[in-house]
C-alpha cells in the first residue's frame, strides 16, 4: 500500500469464480473482504463478463 498525502492506493485485479479456472472467489466474498480491509473502492477484473461486479453491488447494497 501506498500513502499519498493521506490518502491510500492499492492496486488490485482479481478475479472471481466467473472467469472460468482463473478466479476461485464469489464476489460477495471479494466485497466482504474490502469492508474488513478499509478498502474505500475495489476491482473485479473478469474476463467476458461484469456479472460479479453487478452481485458484489448488490451484496454491499444489503
Amino acid at each position: 500500500m501506498e500513502q499519498n498525502n493521506n490518502m491510500y492506493y492499492v492496486e488490485l485485479s482479481i478475479k472471481s469464480n466467473f472467469t472460468f479456472l482463473k478466479g476461485g472467489s464469489h464476489p460477495e466474498e471479494y466485497a466482504h473482504r474490502a469492508i474488513n480491509l478499509g478498502l474505500e473502492a475495489f476491482a473485479i477484473t473478469d474476463e467476458n463478463s461484469v456479472s460479479s461486479i453487478v452481485r458484489a453491488h448488490s451484496e454491499l447494497k444489503n
